[in-house]
């Protein structure tokens, strides 16, 4: 069996198989490529407490596992913590593999597996988790964005109401006080929507 290539870049991976010839098998490849294998399982249910336990990068698991199955128990994971998934199955059915694509599966392989496929799927993983991680993060900065407008937008109408001061004037006296207090112009129009007597 020929030996697979190191990696760029050491990962920390649970590998979970319920075939302990096949487990081993891929400790050893992954072990080659220099990757660091920081738990391993042979049951959904024990998939499910490793990773939650080890938190590793990616979890490399058989779909097929007894009692839970691994799509089952990457969907019980995700409840706690997200983590990047490379599934591993005998099956080509392609509805099986929508499925597993649906449960957040970034890289996905057929058995029998080669040791040269290990690599590149967790790579391929390794980067889809890390672009859906900075779209989350996109997603939650435009989210905080809007909810600082709005807090803002807010305290304003406050202010134009208490002082009768048009909305440029609220605005311009929200941001001279922010600065002149060194704070943001959002934790001070929370202050004012809070009832704090500020002079502005």
């Amino acid at each position: 069996m020929e030996r697979a290539a190191p990696a760029t870049a050491a990962l920390n991976v649970v590998v979970v198989e319920d075939d302990a010839v096949v487990r081993q098998f891929l400790k050893d490849t992954l072990e080659q490529l220099g990757h660091h294998v920081v738990g391993e399982a042979a049951t959904g249910a024990d998939m499910v407490r490793t990773v939650l336990d080890a938190e590793p990068d990616i979890v490399l698991f058989d779909i097929h596992l007894p009692g839970l199955n691994g799509l089952d128990a990457l969907r019980q994971i995700y409840q706690e913590r997200v983590v990047a998934a490379v599934a591993i199955t005998a099956d080509r059915d392609q509805d099986l593999v929508r499925r597993a694509l649906e449960e957040h599966v970034l890289a996905y392989l057929v058995k029998p597996i080669e040791a040269h496929q290990i690599g590149p799927a967790l790579m391929v993983a390794k980067a889809r988790f890390g672009e859906w991680r900075s779209l989350q993060e996109e997603n939650e900065n435009l989210r905080k964005t809007l909810e600082n407008r709005k807090t803002i937008e807010r305290a304003k109408g406050v202010l134009m109401k208490r002082h009768r001061w048009s909305e440029a004037e609220a605005f311009r006296r929200l941001q001279r006080a922010a600065m002149n207090r060194r704070t943001t112009m959002v934790d001070l129009a929370q202050s004012v929507l809070n009832g704090v007597e500020i002079d502005l």
